[in-house]
C-alpha cells in the first residue's frame, strides 16, 4: 500500500507535458521501399500557451534558441505555433540573411516519396517587405551547401509575387550562377493582379523560362497547350488560413516529382530528375518558418510574425488529404 501511495505521490508531484505530435501509420498500399522517412502529424493542441515544445524537431538555431517560437490560442480555442523573426536574428554564414525556422530531424530521402503539408496564416498586422521571404523549404543538405532547396515557398516585392521552386542539382559548394540555374533550376511565379494571383512564369529543369502571360495572346507559344497549372488563384486575406500540400520524390531518374497545392489548387507540377548533385549529401529536411534577406541599408526590416498549424509529413497524398481536409 505504501508503494502505491508513493507512486501516486510521484505522479502528481511532477508536471506531465502532454504533446500532440503523433505517429501516422503507413498504409498497406504504400511501397515500403519508397515510404517517407517521416510519418507524423502535429496540431499543437496539447501544448501550453506561451510556451513551446519542439523536442521532436530541430531548431535552425544560430543563437536565438527557442525565443522565436510560442504557442498561441485563437478565441475559438484552436492552438497554433507563432514564429517571429527580427532584424539580426540567426544570421547566415554565407549570405546576409536572418531566420526563425524549425525542421524535421535530418534523414536521407533519396528515392523516397514524401507528402507534407501545413496551414499558414499571416496576421492582420503583417508587413510584407520589398525583399525575399521564405515560409517553407524542402532542403537536401550537403557539406558547405550554398545552393537553394529543392522547393522553397517565397514572397517577393512586398508580397506581390509568389515564387515556388529551387534547385534539382549542381555543385553543392558553389554559389548561385546562371549556367547551373538554367540546367537545374525549377520555378513557378504568380503575380498579384486585380486582387488575384495570376500565373506569370514557369521554368523546368534544362529549359528556358516560359512567359505564361503570352498564352492570352493570339499567337500563343507552343508550351501553352500542355499547361496543367491553375492560371488564377484567390488571394488569402491577412488573418485567414491557407493550406499548403506538397508532394516530393527525390530521384536521379525521370520518376521524380515536385507538386504544390494551395487550398487544393495545383500551383506547381514538375516531373523529372530532382536529385542530380555533386557533393557530400548527408540529410534532407522539411523546414518551417521565416527565412529572409537582411536589410541592405543596415537599418533593419520590421519584425515579421507568421502562424503555422497542422504540420504533417506522410508517405502518400490520400493520407495527407485525410488529415488536412
Amino acid at each position: 500500500m505504501r508503494k502505491v501511495l508513493l507512486i501516486i505521490f510521484l505522479i502528481f508531484s511532477f508536471p506531465i507535458n502532454a504533446y500532440s505530435w503523433e505517429k501516422v501509420p503507413v498504409p498497406d498500399y504504400v511501397n515500403k521501399k519508397t515510404k517517407s522517412p517521416w510519418n507524423f502529424y502535429d496540431d499543437f493542441e496539447d501544448q501550453k500557451v506561451g510556451k513551446v515544445n519542439l523536442r521532436k524537431y530541430e531548431i535552425n538555431d544560430k543563437g536565438k534558441g527557442k525565443k522565436p517560437f510560442k504557442i498561441r490560442q485563437d478565441n475559438d480555442g484552436n492552438k497554433y505555433l507563432e514564429i517571429t523573426v527580427k532584424h539580426g536574428w540567426n544570421k547566415g554564414k554565407y549570405f546576409k540573411t536572418e531566420r526563425a525556422e524549425f525542421q524535421t530531424k535530418g534523414k536521407r530521402s533519396l528515392n523516397k516519396e514524401i507528402w507534407y503539408g501545413f496551414k499558414l496564416r499571416f496576421p492582420k498586422n503583417f508587413t510584407h517587405i520589398n525583399d525575399r521571404v521564405l515560409v517553407n523549404q524542402f532542403k537536401n543538405n550537403f557539406d558547405n551547401m550554398k545552393k537553394s532547396p529543392l522547393l522553397g515557398i517565397r514572397f517577393y516585392d512586398e508580397g506581390k509575387r509568389l515564387d515556388l521552386g529551387g534547385d534539382t542539382g549542381g555543385i553543392a559548394t558553389t554559389k548561385w550562377n546562371e549556367a547551373e540555374t538554367k540546367k537545374h533550376g525549377l520555378r513557378v511565379k504568380y503575380l498579384k493582379i486585380d486582387n488575384n494571383w495570376k500565373l506569370y512564369e514557369t521554368k523546368a529543369r534544362g529549359e528556358n523560362k516560359k512567359k505564361i502571360f503570352k498564352c492570352s495572346e493570339k499567337q500563343k507559344p507552343e508550351y501553352c497547350k500542355n499547361l496543367s497549372l491553375e492560371k488564377t488563384l484567390d488571394i488569402t486575406k491577412l488573418g485567414e488560413w491557407t493550406t499548403f500540400k506538397i508532394g516530393i520524390k527525390n530521384s536521379k531518374k525521370s520518376d521524380g516529382y515536385v507538386q504544390v497545392y494551395k487550398n487544393d489548387k495545383l500551383i506547381m507540377n514538375y516531373e523529372g530528375v530532382t536529385f542530380d548533385w555533386k557533393g557530400n549529401y548527408y540529410a534532407s529536411y522539411v523546414r518551417i518558418g521565416i527565412y529572409r534577406d537582411s536589410d541592405p541599408s543596415g537599418s533593419g526590416y520590421p519584425d515579421q510574425v507568421v502562424h503555422f498549424d497542422d504540420f504533417i509529413v506522410v508517405s502518400d497524398k490520400k493520407t495527407l488529404d485525410k488529415y488536412l481536409n
